[in-house]
């Protein structure tokens, strides 16, 4: 099915956020619905990259479809609305992309990207019990009261601005009548209005006392609301920065940033407005003051108050949006090979700058190296900085996006080389954590700062065959540290993991790589491989009995990303639909199997051989007890040749008399085979028996002899 079809059945929640996606979108979602088969079939990232020509072929490939959709006569009269907003977004798009016809492509591919995300998650809200617990977490109530504030905030503003408006009134008349009456130097004991005037004047400066106090009062307030507000708001940062790092381990969880950066701006805009506010209460200070002026004293706190509440803002807005990921890594980001493109982004969740300010953002590489011996060093080949224009899209945010980023090692002074893949020091290279930096140049308003933040620590590899161990560390490293930025030297003393939260991050894999967690089943059949006996919640794992120890060929983490990567390649849709068991032992698999008809079977994962996948079944022989026949496990380079469901179809036991059959009936507890995996067969082209044909047609089958 076409994402765009998929994506119209999602559940009303998840259709809400793809409403959202698109409403703060320069692409319509008329466009999308018009060209729908179209965009998919694209390549957008590839057009997307600097200096491809594909992707002006692409920009103008979508006008003249928009022009032949509006020319087509299956729009009627009735579809008057739909022709004028396909009018408006031809027109739009035109003027916005006609000299940059690679954003668009980049702002397609993102869309894309973001569909695709909203698609897992209702779908994994939808399928349910695969996953050991729900990862998306509910509507919260902190978000309700960050709504809240923001209103009463709104609120607030809104009656020190009237306020001050009336002091600014009070103080011009006061300002005029104090220069209509009272003349400085002049004898006017005997004018028998001076008197009444004194009295006046000084009634006007005593009002203009108590506005200037009852203005720095709402002021007081209004601080002390921005700060409560600034809390939520870090509160709710730190629950998304939990979701990324759960969702960089395969967790379906939201990672939008769309509502924190509404709220970051909205406050952001708020106190830079109190910032000018205060300003301009210090111009009416200049223009008239008295003794015991409160504005003389309380002013210059409140600035720096405001001024530090704002810097603590803008700090904590400065967030990586998209951590350190290879193009060929799939669902894995946080592991990177040198001399391979990576990718990282930044976003600054307070949408204000100044636009004849150049806003620079650079990248560093392990800025602040721990002090371990052997610790690799890198450099970054490509360019390390990138200025944010004052001309980019204002729906894009403000983002520092580092793409097609490559790492090279440094050499080692004394020998010439690098440590080609090999750590000197205490730590394997696939232990050895690195960080990137992103630090961005910020000017709004007067406040200038340098604003900070790092990704999470990643490991370097230089060859393939290190991508699982690699993994293997940012698993543990994500599972059990909660800032694991200050922690790149987790490694030199691991901790354990207790085992639920290893089974979730476990089932976690599954999910994302094959889109159906691990049953309660599954996890406690690898409780007891990993500790022998079944687990309680109590029961902890240590690091080298998951990745390194185990049996004498490959450890436990081996062996399960072996079956990870059998899944993702050949077994996807049949783990998806519920019809391999998996994880069974031999002695589960034959009480399973003991009581049902023969000719039953059952797919497991085999626990001998790395990465396979066998068939075991039941034969009930007369007078005799049950017999339980399993086939040699079949790895990825068999199902290269034939698919599984196609094997399970053809498979062919020689009995004595030569004589084939298929034992293979019934898929456990009682599908009929052909119900189980009909829709999973591969087409046969059947020959023309009339027609000459120069060879007779053949077709791979597999066959055991007893």
């Amino acid at each position: 099915m076409a994402q765009w079809q998929e994506v119209q059945g999602l559940a009303n929640p998840y259709l809400e956020q793809v409403h959202q996606l698109y409403a703060s979108a320069a692409l319509p979602m008329a466009v999308r619905q018009c060209l729908a088969a179209w965009i998919e079939d694209q390549d957008w990232r590839q057009a997307a990259e600097p200096l491809s020509s594909h992707a002006r072929v692409l920009f103008h490939s979508l006008l003249a479809l928009l022009s032949d959709r509006l020319g087509s006569p299956g729009l009627g009269d009735e579809d008057f609305m739909l022709k004028h907003n396909l009018r408006k977004a031809r027109r739009d798009l035109q003027a916005e992309f006609e000299e940059r016809p690679e954003q668009l492509a980049n702002l397609v591919d993102n869309l894309l990207q973001d569909e695709r995300r909203i698609l897992r998650l209702g779908q994994a809200v939808g399928q349910g019990g695969g996953t050991v617990a729900p990862s998306t977490p509910p509507v919260s109530d902190r978000q309700q009261q960050i709504q809240q504030r923001l209103a009463e905030f709104r609120s607030a503003l809104q009656e020190v601005k009237h306020t001050f408006r009336h002091l600014e009134e009070h103080q011009d008349s006061f300002d005029f009548f104090y220069k209509l009456h009272y003349q400085p130097g002049e004898d006017r004991t005997n004018d028998p209005h001076y008197a009444q005037q004194v009295q006046a004047l000084q009634a006007k400066l005593q009002m203009l006392d108590r506005q200037r106090r009852e203005v720095l009062a709402q002021l007081q307030q209004l601080l002390g609301r921005s700060e409560t507000l600034r809390d939520f708001l870090q509160q709710e940062l730190e629950a998304w920065q939990e979701r990324q790092q759960r969702s960089c381990l395969g967790a379906p969880a939201d990672t939008s940033l769309r509502p924190l950066e509404a709220w970051f701006t909205e406050l952001g805009q708020g106190l830079f407005q109190l910032l000018q506010l205060l300003q301009a209460l210090e111009d009416l200070r200049q223009k008239v003051t008295y003794k015991r002026d409160p504005l003389k004293a309380e002013t210059p706190l409140l600035e720096q108050r405001l001024r530090e509440l704002l810097s603590y803002l803008l700090r904590s807005a400065f967030v990586v949006e998209q951590q350190p990921c290879m193009a060929s890594a799939g669902r894995r980001p946080l592991v990177l090979r040198t001399g391979s493109k990576f990718s990282a982004r930044a976003r600054l969740l307070v949408r204000l700058h100044d636009r004849s300010h150049r806003m620079e953002a650079k990248i560093h590489i392990d800025r602040d190296p721990p002090k371990i011996k052997g610790f690799r060093k890198f450099n970054i080949l490509t360019s390390s900085s990138k200025t944010l224009l004052a001309g980019d899209n204002p729906q894009e945010g403000l983002v520092c996006d580092f793409q097609y980023l490559t790492l090279k090692e440094q050499k080692d002074s004394r020998t010439g080389k690098g440590s080609k893949g090999t750590s000197e020091g205490p730590l394997v290279v696939t232990e050895e954590l690195h960080l990137i930096t992103f630090t961005l140049a910020y000017a709004y308003h007067g406040l200038e700062l340098e604003l900070e933040t790092s990704t999470l620590p990643f490991v370097i590899i230089s060859n393939n065959n290190q991508l699982s161990s690699a993994w293997a560390s940012i698993l543990w490293l994500n599972m059990l540290s909660s800032d694991p930025r200050k922690e790149q030297q987790f490694f030199s003393k691991p901790p354990a993991a207790p085992w639920p939260l290893l089974a979730e991050v476990l089932s976690w894999q599954f999910q994302s790589v094959a889109e159906r967690g691990l049953s309660q089943q599954h996890l406690l059949m690898l409780g007891k491989k990993l500790f022998g006996s079944k687990p309680s919640p109590e029961s902890t794992l240590a690091w080298h009995k998951f990745s390194k120890e185990g049996s004498s060929v490959f450890s436990f983490w081996a062996w399960l990303d072996a079956i990870l990567g059998l899944l993702q390649e050949h077994l996807k849709q049949l783990w998806k639909a519920g019809l391999i068991l998996g994880f069974v032992s031999r002695k589960q698999e034959q009480r399973l199997l003991r009581s049902c008809r023969a000719g039953t079977f059952l797919i497991r994962f085999s626990e001998s051989v790395l990465g396979g996948v066998t068939c075991t079944w039941v034969e009930h022989p007369e007078g005799g007890p049950p017999v339980f026949q399993a086939v040699d496990p079949y790895t990825a380079a068999d199902l290269a040749h034939l698919a599984l469901p196609d094997i399970i179809r053809d498979y062919q036991m020689l009995a004595e008399e030569n004589v084939p059959e298929n034992p293979l009936r019934f898929l456990y507890p009682g599908t009929a085979r052909d119900e189980a995996f009909g829709p999973y067969y591969s087409r046969r082209q059947e020959g023309d028996l009339l027609e000459q044909q120069k060879y007779l047609k053949q077709r791979l089958i597999h066959v055991s002899s007893r």
